[in-house]
């Protein structure tokens, strides 16, 4: 890759997840590791282990095509040699949910391992949210 920093690998990821809004979970999958020891705690709760689960889940939540954006802010990125991680504060921004626009702010941690293509994802985790669900406590 031309440039295979932790900090473009980083926004990799969150123009990923902008493109999986819109309902293409392709390239958020092609970021994470195809390693079994992958794992994903996302918004909607629950916690997924191994890489085909993952993958599932993504597109999974891009069938919902949320819509809107997500932008990051606070962000603090550590990179050694073969793993680094970054958290941040994701805001989700004019999300369709349950017919109705919302906004939702999250901490997300995202860790990240050197494997010959690259920094890969091997980890992601951001606070579960009740703004997401439906009346029932249903999620999308």
């Amino acid at each position: 890759m031309a440039d295979d920093t932790l900090a473009s690998a980083h926004d990799r990821l969150y123009e990923a997840l902008n493109v999986m809004l819109t309902g293409d979970p392709a390239p958020v999958q092609a970021l994470w590791s195809t390693h079994d020891d992958v794992t994903y705690a996302g918004p909607f709760g629950g916690f997924i282990t191994g890489s085909a689960a993952v993958t599932a889940e993504f597109a999974r939540s891009a069938a919902i095509r949320l819509g809107g954006r997500i932008e990051v802010s606070d962000v603090h990125m550590v990179e050694g040699t073969d793993m680094g991680y970054t958290a941040c504060t994701e805001h989700g921004l004019d999300h369709v949910i349950n017919g109705e626009s919302v906004s939702l702010t999250h901490r997300a941690t995202n860790i990240f391992r050197r494997e010959p293509q690259g920094w890969t994802l091997v980890h992601h985790h951001t606070d579960a949210s009740s703004s997401a669900a439906g009346p029932a406590g249903e999620l999308p």
